[in-house]
């Protein structure tokens, strides 16, 4: 299986989706290799906090070697294969890398370069199904809109829309209104918090730095959702949502009936 992460637009958090959502899926048990795909812009090593490689994608494509040479393991256990950051590669040739995959005995989950380009057209091509990501704002949907419309035309499975950094804000657009306007289904909603920006800052995703965070959770249930790897979400995060609710009852009870 094929799949690949896609966006709209830049700066709404592929790239921390799809690593996150890759180690997700590695801790639930899934042989999944996460892959740079993102050839002029590669950030995915960086977030894993590794900078120098003996081999990497654009290097594989254009020496013709096998994609397994510059396959590496982070000390989290997950599979990637990096690109490089060198502007020497920045004429790699993306559509050769469709011929490449099939080294790979592993299902692929590909971090596509944002927008619609040469490179994410190149993309698309490879996968079996996308994922979108996208914030919950206007422009963001527009340019959403653009890829679901070249997937359709392509013929590619679209698993579904992950609405990325939601505040839960009455500026935001709502759930059933991005459904409409882009006739696809909302798959996952993954909180903005700021623990993922500290899980950033040190090279450590938010799955693994922080697993009972809100935005974890979410993302384990989706890594469940694809893989079809059982997810129980931790009793701390059930009492935590109970104890939540509860001390909202009681501030609501001494608003309105104080003793």
């Amino acid at each position: 299986m094929i799949r690949g992460v896609l966006s709209g637009k830049g700066g709404v958090g592929k790239t921390t989706i799809t690593v996150n959502l890759g180690l997700a899926m590695h801790k639930l048990g899934e042989n999944v290799v996460v892959l740079d795909g993102d050839i002029k812009n590669p950030n995915l090593g960086l977030q894993l906090g590794i900078f120098n490689y003996n081999i990497t994608l654009q290097e594989a494509i254009e020496k013709q070697i096998s994609l397994l040479e510059a396959l590496y393991i982070h000390e989290t256990g997950l599979r990637f294969i990096p690109a490089h950051i060198s502007l020497k590669f920045l004429e790699t040739d993306a559509s050769k890398l469709r011929s490449s995959l099939k080294d790979i005995p592993y299902d692929l989950l590909i971090d596509s370069p944002p927008g619609l380009n040469k490179e994410s057209l190149a993309i698309l091509e490879c996968c079996d199904e996308i994922l979108i990501v996208s914030e919950p704002f206007i422009p963001d949907i527009t340019d959403c809109m653009k890829t679901i419309e070249i997937a359709r035309e392509l013929g590619v499975k679209i698993n579904g829309i992950i609405l990325n950094k939601v505040r839960d804000k009455d500026y935001e657009l709502k759930k059933e209104e991005i459904e409409g306007i882009t006739n696809t289904k909302i798959i996952s909603t993954i909180p903005f918090e700021e623990d993922i920006l500290k899980s950033l800052s040190l090279k450590n995703p938010i799955v693994n730095y922080y697993p009972l965070s809100k935005a974890s959770v979410c993302i384990f249930q989706l890594a469940s959702l694809l893989s079809g790897r059982k997810y129980k979400i931790p009793r701390f995060i059930e009492l935590r949502r109970l104890f939540s609710i509860q001390d909202i009852q009681s501030k609501f009870m001494k608003l309105f009936y104080p003793i």
